[in-house]
């Protein structure tokens, strides 16, 4: 199973949606299966850094949302969301130049939708001081 690493735009209402709602709305078009961990990076005041990690319940296409979701989607180029079974912030944000992430070549927006290896993944985590369960 593939785990991945997706961004929180810059923006606080919605990573306030994604904390709220246990859910995260995207354009990636991927085999989204029950249990794949997702990594949750977002630019800081200064550089990037993991704000949370997530595990996948399921997906669900634009065709299988509310009226008032799927507008929303449709208004922002979304076709999928992803629900999670558990969410995790980790406080405080790991600057991802401090992770084994920050020696890969990808940086920025890059780093949405790269898959990450599990011992990655739980390196980050590790290096939260705190773990907040959503």
């Amino acid at each position: 199973m593939v785990n991945y690493i997706m961004r929180i735009a810059n923006n606080d209402e919605f990573e306030a949606s994604v904390f709220g709602k246990r859910a995260y709305y995207t354009a990636m078009r991927r085999k989204w299966e029950k249990g794949m961990k997702i990594l949750l990076a977002r630019r800081m005041e200064k550089g990037d850094a993991f704000i949370g990690y997530a595990v996948v319940d399921r997906a669900v296409g634009i065709e299988g949302l509310s009226t008032d979701e799927m507008i929303m989607c449709k208004k922002n180029g979304w076709s999928t969301k992803i629900l999670f079974s558990r969410l995790v912030r980790l406080e405080p944000p790991i600057p991802i130049k401090s992770t084994p992430v920050g020696k890969w070549p990808q940086k920025g927006a890059l780093l949405h939708g790269a898959p990450i290896s599990e011992e990655d993944l739980n390196a980050v985590i590790e290096l939260a001081s705190i773990k907040i369960n959503y």
